[in-house]
Order: C-alpha cells, then structure tokens, then sequence
C-alpha cells in the first residue's frame, strides 16, 4: 500500500450523470464531516476514489477501449 494520495479520476466513462453528483456529494460530506486525515489505504476519500476509479476501468474493459494510465494506476492502488 502506498502512501500517497490519488487523484480523482477525470474520465467519466461509464458514470451517469447522478452517480456522479452523489459521488461528489458523499465526497463532500467525508471531507468536511468525515474522519480526521488517516493513512491513504484507510481514508474513506481515497477508497471512494478507487471505487470510482474501479466503475471507469470496467466500463472501458466493457466498450473494449483502453483506458488512460491515471484509471489504471488509480485502480490497482
């Protein structure tokens, strides 16, 4: 596990328009109400980036195109 932090996933292939909004909804709501800062692989901010970045790689694998390094990268962390 590494401890540095991911970016969010720019690619939005495969989520809809509110998944999205709830996305940076429940976002929101972890960094302002949320846990203190913790290590990378026990923050709920970064697990929601993984799963997010997860969501994007399937999608890709399911149209057969390639996905950018940034989603792969995010998705394996």
């Amino acid at each position: 596990m590494s401890d540095k932090k991911l970016p969010i996933v720019e690619d939005t292939t495969g989520l809809s328009l509110t998944y999205r909004f709830l996305w940076r909804l429940q976002f929101l709501g972890f960094t302002v109400l949320g846990p203190a800062d913790q290590l990378p692989h026990r923050d709920p901010r970064e697990r929601l980036k993984r799963d997010r970045a997860r969501r994007v790689l399937r999608a890709h694998e399911a149209a057969g195109t390639q996905a950018p390094d940034e989603v792969i990268a995010a998705a394996t962390s």
